[in-house]
């Protein structure tokens, strides 16, 4: 089985990050242990940006698998006054060949529409010394580069064939690099190991690779539709539950459900004592579709009392939408957990201790974002970011920290006195605050 962990992303003019990196304590020979990664950070420095990334790059990886479009114009993800963005995300890859470095960089502009691809380049580097980067595929809107092989090097056939999916991946919005008709070809063009190493990328990462960004899920939640985050054996991704009274869904979907419910109410009553949840089967009964369906309804039961889940609280509700990415997280070393915003909603203690848990005894990687303090005491400092006020440098991590300092109270100490290499918050001044609010409620009365 291969085993792919993200070791470094790298963001240029990507929203409010002109320049910033991340990297992850991670290798070769702690492969089997989990990388549980928080960003902290003032409102609107930069937080969200990550998990922005993360879901371009999700969109992009996921052409052999399924159809994704870019994001739409509209989330402005490229700079204000800048032409591009680019990203850069380098991959520590294990599989029957060997272990190796795989590169993935991509350039992103937009139009009226959604953002697309201007330059894409796949490397990749045997992880022995002396060993020299490889180019697997290369493309820009003038050329493209399959080994070392350009596109006037191959025959008029290939050629077409190149020129044909580049246009295709333009106007769908996708990578062209990991798009699916491009496969044939590069089976005929590339090594066995060079596929391989596409593959692990294209299937085995990206199956196991799941971003929940607030963005996308606090509106289901403000509508009282509940995303179940779903990984499984067989299935992976995200159904939406109606929280505002018994839901209807496809057969086959239900079942799926039924499997995640199950699945979480093993540890859920471990995280929450008492708590598990029923479903209630209604009725099966004709969709609008003609498929067959289910009208059911999900319960919250702490011993004999059951009520339905929608009258839970929003952290709660956070735990469970996301139960079966931390159970991946925990127990398969490919899994790859963006979450933005884990702390909402949900209580300081707890959230310290899942993340301990994870921390300690997982095997993939969970990369979040978080407001809650408590993290910084129960995390090793090498696994904690923090954003700058520093567009040109927007992540750093804390220095001057022993391991016998507590990483909140140095973080609170560089709020408030500096000392770090970037300030890591634009001061706010109580007084300004006070005469701001008097002067508007004057205004208004």
């Amino acid at each position: 089985m291969a085993i792919i962990k993200i070791k470094k992303i790298i963001l240029h003019n990507l929203r409010n990050v002109r320049h910033g990196e991340i990297s992850i304590a991670v290798n070769f020979e702690s492969f089997l242990q989990a990388n549980v990664v928080g960003l902290y950070g003032q409102n609107g420095s930069g937080k969200t940006t990550i998990v922005d990334a993360f879901s371009i790059l999700k969109a992009l990886i996921s052409g052999w698998i399924a159809e994704v479009k870019l994001p739409v114009q509209e989330k402005c993800l490229v700079m204000a006054g800048e032409g591009k963005a680019s990203i850069d995300f380098e991959f520590l890859v294990e599989n029957q060949f060997g272990t190796f470095f795989v590169n993935y960089y991509v350039e992103l502009q937009e139009d009226e529409y959604r953002l697309y691809t201007v330059h894409e380049r796949l490397t990749y580097r045997e992880n022995d010394k002396g060993k020299r980067t490889k180019i697997l595929m290369a493309v820009t809107d003038d050329d493209v580069q399959i080994r070392n092989a350009k596109l006037t090097d191959l025959n008029e056939k290939a050629r077409i064939q190149l020129l044909v999916v580049q246009q295709l991946a333009r106007r769908q919005y996708m990578s062209f690099i990991f798009h699916k008709d491009l496969k044939p070809l590069l089976q005929e063009q590339l090594s066995e190991l060079e596929m391989e190493l596409l593959q692990n990328i294209a299937i085995d990462f990206t199956q196991d690779f799941h971003v929940v960004n607030n963005q996308n899920i606090a509106p289901l939640f403000e509508e009282r539709i509940m995303p179940f985050s779903i990984h499984l054996e067989r299935t992976r991704g995200l159904i939406p539950y109606d929280l505002k009274g018994p839901a209807v869904l496809p057969e086959e979907t239900f079942y799926v459900l039924c499997e995640v419910v199950e699945q979480s109410n093993q540890v859920l009553s471990a995280i929450i004592p008492g708590l598990t949840i029923k479903i209630n089967v209604i009725t099966k009964q004709m969709m609008d579709s003609g498929a067959k369906g289910v009208r059911f309804e999900f319960l919250s039961k702490r011993g004999k009392r059951e009520l339905p889940l929608r009258t839970e609280s929003e952290g709660i509700l956070k735990i469970i939408s996301v139960l079966s990415l931390l159970i991946a997280v925990y127990n398969n070393p490919n899994a790859c957990v963006v979450i933005d915003e884990l702390d909402s909603g949900v209580f300081e203690y707890l959230l310290g201790e899942l993340l301990t848990v994870i921390d300690e005894d997982g095997k993939g990687q969970l990369i979040f974002t978080s407001h809650n303090l408590r993290v910084l005491e129960v995390l090793a400092i090498k696994n904690l970011w923090f954003t700058t006020t520093n567009e040109d440098h927007r992540y750093m991590q804390l220095k001057g920290i022993k391991e016998v300092n507590n990483a909140r109270d140095v973080y609170l100490r560089a709020i408030q006195l500096g000392g770090q290499d970037e300030e890591v918050y634009k001061e706010t001044k109580s007084f300004k605050m006070k005469r701001a609010f008097r002067k508007a409620g004057v205004q208004h009365d």
